[in-house]
């Protein structure tokens, strides 16, 4: 095995898609999820040293270890999440490097066991993770990438909404209205909390105005002076 830099992704909101598609049998979803694998791929087939493996919502992006080619495999991914959100899709991830075997048919991997528990355990919101093994392999000199950006809880994410805010920049504001507006009238916690992640995120980077207000209703009471 070789040292790879490994991408675990998870396509959320898969298990709804299935059961749509079990209930309808119209094909939407599936010809929709086909069509972001298609675009996966393309968008990596200018990197020989990528290998791509999907199944069910889980999407696996490898290649081989070096310093230089960290910039170009994260800016990669973002277009893929760019990609998918045009699709009215999100997906949440972890990146690590360790030791990496696929042959395609077969996989033996401590990066994707890593990325994994990136994946599982701290991303939570619709961001792809880097693991803080990576950050001290490429900014040894803490200079991060223009890629990235460092939330206040101290994990760095990829920043696909900075690297492609000038591709098609009004259909990017729209699809993120819809799609915070779907999650935010969700009745599941769980998927309310990513709306609201992902419009603080907008408005952050591109200006948006899609943050809801946290209170409503109540009463102004009068101010009592002594």
């Amino acid at each position: 095995m070789k040292i790879h830099y490994v991408a675990f992704l998870d396509i959320l909101g898969f298990k709804s898609m299935v059961a749509r598609e079990v209930e309808t049998g119209d094909g939407e979803y599936l010809e929709k999820l086909f069509r972001c694998h298609e675009k996966c791929m393309d968008i990596f087939k200018s990197d020989p040293s990528l290998t791509i493996i999907q199944f069910s919502d889980s999407v696996v992006i490898s290649r081989p270890y070096e310093v230089g080619e960290f910039r170009g495999f994260v800016s990669r991914i973002a277009q893929y999440q760019r990609y998918l959100l045009d699709e009215e899709l999100l997906c949440r991830g972890g990146i690590a490097v360790n030791q990496h075997f696929t042959n395609g048919t077969f996989t033996f991997s401590a990066g994707l066991i890593d990325a994994y528990t990136v994946e599982s355990t701290t991303a939570r919101f619709p961001r792809v993770v880097i693991s803080p093994d990576v950050i001290d392999l490429v900014c040894p000199d803490k200079n991060t990438p223009l890629e990235l950006l460092r939330e206040d809880d101290g994990l760095y994410f990829i920043d696909y909404l900075g690297i492609t805010k000038t591709q098609r920049p009004k259909s990017l504001s729209k699809t993120l209205e819809i799609v915070v507006g779907d999650l935010n009238r969700s009745n599941q916690s769980s998927v309310r909390e990513k709306g609201i992640w992902l419009a603080s995120y907008s408005d952050a980077l591109l200006g948006t105005n899609l943050t809801p207000q946290k209170f409503t209703g109540g009463r102004v009471l009068p101010v009592v002076t002594a």
